[in-house]
């Protein structure tokens, strides 16, 4: 389904997020002040000249900016398994049976500065998802594909990212009321995950802040 913006008379398409538009605007709401990162968001997701939208009506470009913020949440609330982008389909990593190297890359990503690690997602999701073979199983991981695979995943939507981050919010809950007595999967990954969860849990928070901010900014405009 497409979504639409109309701004001065015309009809602009809003363009899927990417990760690499997504590490654009985590960079803006860094720098920016709330009004700025306004026209920002509204000039990434649509194409519009940032200076056009200066001349409009500022109560325009900020209703444009709340509808963009509702749809970029609502898009990423469900998690993708399995995906297909640019011709392959991609699956989720097996968790459960997760290769040394593969906790390894995911630790040594996660434990780099916040803005290195923002502005890089594609590594962390060419770790996340691989190929899936002809005979259903998903690629063996190899670290020198999976620097291949993140090049290309910077144009991957961010939706993807958004379902992934969700998937372990939901998995950290589950896995503290899973014991090995109910579920031996739930215990192998608790062994594997329990120290990643965490880094996982404060990248999805930066994301909803993301999308969050026009709350705080709503309000004070009220005011």
């Amino acid at each position: 389904m497409e979504h639409i913006i109309e701004f001065a008379g015309k009809d602009y398409k809003v363009n899927e997020p990417t990760l690499h538009g997504w590490a654009q605007l985590n960079l803006l709401k860094d720098i920016e002040e709330d009004e700025d990162f306004y026209l920002s968001l509204v000039s990434v997701s649509t194409g519009i000249d940032e200076y056009d939208l200066r001349k409009a009506n500022f109560a325009q470009v900020k209703d444009a900016a709340e509808y963009l913020s509702d749809y970029f949440i609502k898009i990423g609330e469900q998690f993708h398994p399995e995906f297909e982008f640019k011709g392959v389909k991609y699956k989720f990593m097996d968790l459960a049976n997760m290769s040394f190297g593969e906790y390894v890359d995911i630790d040594t990503f996660l434990q780099k500065d916040k803005s290195y690690t923002k502005s890089n997602m594609h590594e962390l999701m060419a770790i996340f998802y691989r190929p899936i073979m002809e005979n259903g199983t998903i690629e063996s991981y190899d670290i020198n594909l999976t620097k291949k695979r993140a090049e290309l995943f910077r144009e991957l939507p961010v939706k993807y990212l958004q379902g992934a981050l969700r998937f372990f919010f939901v998995l950290g809950g589950l896995l503290k009321e899973a014991t090995p007595f109910y579920l031996t999967m739930f215990y192998k990954m608790k062994k594997k995950t329990k120290t990643l969860l965490k880094p996982l849990h404060s990248i999805g928070a930066g994301m909803g802040r993301l999308f969050f901010w026009r709350k705080k900014t709503s309000k004070t405009l009220q005011r």
